[in-house]
């Protein structure tokens, strides 16, 4: 597997608590960046290597956000440079409020076959707060418009863990979803992030993050509600029906390779080099312009310690959990006894050589795989 990931940094207006690269939208300098994109497709054509991308995925910012004919444009250069004649996953992500009948007829027809919406809740006072941009009603009819067009593979994301909401309004937004039955949930636990403007209510008092108990118990909800309704749960954030998992973020916890185009965008060779390009638009779009392609990128080359903590932190974060033979032996000897205490106190379940983190203890994942790291 490899995958290609563009990002699109716009926005029509910023929610609360985001931290991601992105800027308000302007089609002028929309059209520029767009332009330097395709000339980093293009310098970009060998940087696979044995194997062919088999994925796409447009996020954000908001890719809904660009026209339909900016979206084909994208997606005809990348048929243009690479071999993806073996493409198996074209995800867009979208907001509920740009989606519109005419839209998703141009996705469909660029290629698209995989939406990813933003929905986060159900309560409006909720999604006001948050600074949404849609109420429940247009997310709800946003949905039914993207299955009447035709898409069948469609994601939804949720948020949970903030000062707010109640155990009776998550239930709801979890009954919510699972009536509409996605094949696909993503959900994440609000955090407060530097530079957000979640962050400043914090500082000035205004916020008050709930307990890390309120935030567990949320998600373990969440795990029940999801699995009685025909989901299985594959990852720690993610949730699917059975077979519909997502095969672009399968590759990033595979340590499989992937390039990533645009500003701020991260690639992996899939060996040992992690690189990614400056989180500027303007200084993204006047390197390529000036053709000053080293300008835009910093690396990291790992050490073997950094890919064994990688290997463990990635695979642990899978259900399936991480076979002990993919561990390079020496090293897994210096955490032999870190694994055992582990295993001892039923933070790490060890059968036929995999381990894995079961899924009552999942929501301190971090802590358990830390424990781990070289």
């Amino acid at each position: 597997m490899a995958g290609i990931y563009i990002h699109l940094p716009f926005c029509s207006s910023f929610c609360l608590y985001c931290d991601f690269y992105s800027e308000i939208d302007g089609r002028a300098r929309r059209r520029r960046y767009l332009n330097a994109l395709k000339f980093e497709i293009s310098e970009k054509v060998d940087f696979f290597e044995g194997v062919l991308p088999d994925t796409i995925y447009m996020g954000g910012g908001t890719p809904s956000l660009l026209d339909t004919e900016e979206i084909s444009e994208l997606s005809d250069t990348l048929r243009n440079r690479f071999n993806i004649t073996s493409l198996r996953e074209f995800t867009l992500e979208a907001n509920p409020d740009d989606i519109t009948p005419k839209k998703l007829e141009g996705w469909l027809r660029a290629g698209i076959d995989r939406l990813s919406i933003g929905v986060q809740s159900f309560c409006d006072d909720h999604l006001v707060w948050m600074r949404r941009r849609h109420p429940s009603a247009q997310a709800i009819n946003a949905f039914k418009m993207a299955r009447e067009a035709g898409f069948n593979n469609i994601s939804l994301d949720l948020i949970f863990g903030f000062e707010g909401l109640s155990s009776e309004q998550w239930e709801y937004n979890i009954e919510q979803l699972t009536a509409l039955y996605p094949e696909h949930v993503s959900c994440y636990q609000m955090s407060v992030e530097s530079g957000s403007e979640l962050a400043s209510l914090v500082d000035s008092g205004s916020y008050h993050e709930p307990s890390q108990e309120i935030c567990a118990t949320q998600y373990s909800v969440l795990q029940h509600m999801l699995e009685k309704a025909g989901y299985r749960q594959y990852e720690i954030s993610n949730f699917a029906l059975p077979g519909r998992e997502s095969i672009h973020n399968s590759s990033y916890w595979e340590r499989m390779p992937y390039l990533g185009l645009g500003a701020s965008a991260h690639s992996f060779d899939g060996e040992g080099c992690r690189c990614w390009n400056i989180a500027d638009i303007n200084s993204y779009v006047e390197a390529i312009e000036g053709n000053y392609y080293d300008k835009i990128r910093s690396e990291e080359i790992l050490s073997d310690d950094d890919k064994f903590n990688e290997q463990i932190m990635l695979g642990l974060r899978k259900v399936t959990g991480l076979s002990l033979s993919s561990l390079e032996s020496s090293r897994l000897a210096k955490i032999k006894p870190a694994l055992d205490y582990l295993t001892s106190t039923g933070d790490i379940l060890y059968e036929k050589g995999i381990i894995r983190i079961p899924a009552g203890r999942l929501f301190v994942s971090d802590g358990i795989m830390q424990q781990l790291f070289l």
